[in-house]
């Protein structure tokens, strides 16, 4: 099973892609799988939405994952006009995307990561990149990237359970 876990920080899709073959001790990194997605500075409005869900699209077809999962946000008030419109576009394309490649997508509350991936909600940022066999931290990994993954381990563990 090929998971896809995204985590949306400042403007940004964060993603940790793990592969967890059927029968395989531990999941693994997808190699090639890219970080993470900027949206494009120079396009605003409708055409910006449109390039992040080509490119989400592009991603997707590219990784073949058999599921996507978001990181559900913690922030719940308090968020100026451009932050809420920013998150929700994100959130939206990648929505569309998952629809589109026929991927199945889920949010995942932090607390239920959490407590798959023996964390607490409120410390998912100190999940450890040798959880998932890595010896050296990736980039962006307290950007947002590290939560991504434990979200992809926290679904693939609550899948091999049930």
């Amino acid at each position: 099973m090929k998971v896809l876990g995204v985590a949306v920080s400042s403007g940004v899709l964060h993603f940790g892609a793990l592969d967890a073959p059927q029968g395989a001790l531990a999941p693994a990194v997808m190699t090639g799988a890219p970080a993470r997605l900027v949206p494009a500075a120079g396009l605003a409005g409708a055409e910006r939405l449109a390039d992040t869900f080509d490119r989400i699209t592009q991603d997707l077809r590219i990784l073949a994952p058999d599921a996507v999962v978001l990181v559900g946000t913690r922030k719940h008030g308090n968020w100026t006009y451009k932050e809420a419109t920013e998150r929700i576009s994100l959130i939206s394309a990648l929505m569309l995307s998952c629809a589109q490649q026929n991927v199945p997508y889920e949010e995942l509350k932090t607390e239920r990561i959490g407590k798959l991936v023996g964390l607490p909600p409120a410390s998912l940022g100190t999940f450890s990149h040798e959880t998932i066999g890595l010896s050296q931290r990736p980039p962006y990994w307290t950007a947002g990237r590290g939560v991504a993954f434990a979200a992809a381990l926290a679904y693939v563990t609550d899948e091999s359970e049930n």
